[in-house]
């Protein structure tokens, strides 16, 4: 009966590492995914681009579209953020949340990722 207090605190320990673990490569792997939504979305937007290079004309960054064609995208990836623009360059900060499986049964709520990506419209 002695070992009992031993035993318990080593299977919290346990539990708490198991979560630490299990919970941190959740949460990186929620940050991967906003990244990846966040670049995504920044090169959707650049697409929304206008010209015809057949002619010689230079390509223009159309904003309203590019801001469009940049959150239609985040939405479709069941994602929240926000878009900007500035000049040829479209700037993506996606915003999601992880769970913990683990760690969440220990009251550790949810916990906030974000991730921001660019794209450049290359127009020459």
């Amino acid at each position: 009966m002695k070992f009992v207090p031993m035993w318990l605190g080593f299977f919290v320990a346990l539990i708490i590492i198991a979560g630490i673990v299990v919970d941190g490569q959740g949460k990186t792997q929620t940050f991967q995914q906003a990244l990846t939504v966040a670049q995504s979305a920044a090169r959707a937007g650049t697409n929304a681009a206008t010209g015809n290079s057949v002619n010689g004309d230079a390509f223009n960054l159309s904003i309203p579209a590019a801001v469009a064609a940049a959150e239609n995208y985040i939405t479709a990836a069941g994602a929240t953020g926000t878009v900007t623009v500035n000049g040829n360059e479209v700037f993506v900060t996606v915003d999601m949340t992880y769970t913990p499986r683990i760690l969440g049964s220990i009251g550790l709520g949810p916990l906030p990722v974000q991730a921001t990506g660019s794209a450049v419209l290359i127009d020459d």
